[in-house]
């Protein structure tokens, strides 16, 4: 963990801000209490830091100790920037916004941010007992914090500049942040879930199609957009963390292009026999992810029976809904 108190005695040696590569450091949100499932992360700029992503509800004291450790609280946060609404990004954003921290967020998240009633009940349904554990409800945030930024549009907050990527696939109300100083070339691109999840110490990606907002033709135009940026740039996944920007979306696209027919397959035997659909799915991606490096502990627990079902649901509702197709 990088300590802001003796980042600052440095750049004051020789103003090395300026000239270093922008530091990302990632806080683990504990999602499914695991550690660095998933991370929110502290960008710190020349004139202030900004938080991406923020983790659910439940995770928000645990990011208020690890922001201790590296020197400041959450209300001196700049801004609090979320690729989209799903709890696992943006649960704890009422929690900052209550803290005095501006909530930056696609157009068609502010409302159900501002009230996230259908949020908790539609969240409550999916993940069942699960829920208050892992979860928590989200916080109501006042409209005076909320700033809906539309895809193109860029935000300057603490010396940084944030530009909206509109990337919708995985979500209608997702955008992708790219970042950097201020009057210098982007190097960052906070990518949430459209590069996909990366299992914790391994390789190995993973597909999130939950449902409701799966729309496969949409998410090509989203990676035609992450195309268009330079390769080079270090990609920061929500559910993974730094890769390369080129690199990431050639994995990704090749493990979307191999799990999507099987998948359209899957959905079609579900409607006879969800057993055996089931059994089909686990078998295909087991072996996947061992080869990839995930252990059998966290197969279990990141690839088992819940997320399975939400794939295969996900991708019927978009099948039904004309949102489907069998590549990227």
């Amino acid at each position: 963990m990088v300590d802001f108190r003796s980042r600052e005695k440095a750049a004051d040696r020789g103003n090395l801000l300026a000239v270093q590569p922008l530091a990302v450091i990632p806080l683990d949100t504990m999602y499914l209490g695991i550690p660095r499932t998933a991370l929110a992360f502290v960008v710190r700029g020349p004139e202030g830091a900004v938080l991406v992503e923020c983790g659910c509800a439940v995770a928000f004291e645990g990011l208020r100790a690890q922001m201790a450790e590296i020197g400041f609280a959450p209300r001196d946060l700049r801004a609090l920037f979320v690729t989209h609404i799903h709890l696992d990004h943006a649960g704890s954003a009422g929690h900052f916004a209550r803290e005095g921290v501006p909530v930056f967020v696609h157009p068609r998240g502010v409302r159900h941010l501002a009230e996230p009633a259908r949020l908790i009940a539609g969240s409550r349904a999916v993940h069942g007992p699960r829920y208050d554990r892992f979860y928590g409800d989200p916080l109501p945030i006042a409209a005076e914090m909320l700033r809906a930024v539309e895809h193109g549009r860029a935000v300057h907050v603490a010396g940084l500049r944030f530009e909206a990527v509109e990337t919708p696939g995985h979500a209608r109300h997702h955008h992708a942040w790219v970042a950097g100083v201020a009057g210098r070339a982007a190097e960052l691109v906070f990518t949430g879930d459209v590069l996909g999840m990366i299992s914790p110490s391994s390789e190995y990606i993973s597909i999130p199609v939950p449902p409701s907002d799966i729309d496969i033709p949409a998410w090509s135009e989203s990676i035609a957009r992450l195309r268009a940026l330079p390769r080079e740039l270090r990609a920061v996944l929500t559910h993974g963390g730094e890769r390369a920007l080129g690199l990431q979306i050639d994995a990704f696209v090749a493990r979307m292009n191999d799990e999507l027919p099987l998948l359209a397959e899957v959905v079609e035997l579900a409607k006879n026999d969800p057993i055996e659909a089931d059994a089909r799915y686990r078998d295909f991606l087991v072996p996947r992810a061992r080869a990839g490096g995930v252990s059998e502990e966290l197969i279990a627990a990141l690839l088992g029976r819940a997320f399975r079902g939400m794939n295969i649901a996900g991708i019927a509702e978009a099948t039904a809904a004309g949102r489907f197709a069998p590549a990227l």
